[in-house]
């Protein structure tokens, strides 16, 4: 088995990656493999994202994923999505190959059929249009929520969210948005690692796709392949 590095760029998202990783290991049978994590600055990955700086931010993310070859890592994930932003410089800096989120969770909706996907996660997510590629080059179209609906999102993930507050307030707004969401589409991306903390299938009202779980199976996957 292949030793899996975590770059934790927001502590409530890595802690269900980790825990994935062994959850999904025990449902298969088998032994989980060997994980090694690092958490950066959020403040720096923040301020980056906030200039737009990708150069800084790829930075960041290379030296947190290297931190983890130093202690053994063979290959790494990073458990957030909007860090994709800057996913090919990151890359290129680190010295180790990294799992793609996006692909894994285009991949999943590929395979089950979708046509139309919702996505939810942060502003930057949104606006740079992270999941856009992704789809397009599987036939599958984006669908967002409306910029006041997506700025309610915004302040309940960076606010909230990633702190481990969770509002009765807040569920209920999101879950109203998604519900709206739900009706354009077939099935929406959970697009930031903390929402599958309060949204589910039962109560969007439509098929989600958990993508921080699913990058822990795809970790698996390579983890223990041949």
């Amino acid at each position: 088995m292949k030793t899996i590095g975590i770059c934790i760029p927001t502590i409530e998202g890595g802690v269900i990656a980790h825990q994935e990783i062994g959850r999904e290991a025990a449902r298969r049978g088998i032994a989980y493999t060997q994980i090694v994590t690092h958490t950066p600055i959020y403040g720096d990955l923040e301020q980056a994202l906030k200039s737009s700086d990708n150069q800084s931010l790829a930075a960041f993310l290379a030296d947190s994923i290297n931190r983890t070859v130093k202690a053994g890592a063979e290959f790494a994930i990073i458990s957030a999505n909007t860090p994709h932003v800057a996913f090919d410089d990151i890359v290129a800096q680190s010295n180790i190959p990294v799992l793609s989120i996006l692909d894994v969770a285009a991949n999943h909706c590929k395979k089950q059929g979708y046509k139309n996907v919702g996505v939810l996660g942060t502003t930057w997510t949104v606006k740079n249009g992270l999941y856009n590629g992704p789809l397009q080059k599987r036939d599958m179209a984006a669908v967002y929520v409306s910029d006041t609906d997506q700025a309610i999102v915004m302040n309940a993930i960076v606010q909230e969210l990633i702190n481990g507050i969770f509002l009765e307030s807040t569920t209920s707004e999101l879950i109203r948005i998604a519900k709206e969401l739900a009706t354009r589409c077939d099935a929406i991306i959970l697009g930031c690692t903390e929402l599958p903390l309060i949204l589910t299938e039962q109560n969007c009202g439509v098929e989600v796709v958990d993508t921080t779980r699913l990058l822990s199976h795809a970790a698996l996957n390579f983890a223990t392949k041949d």
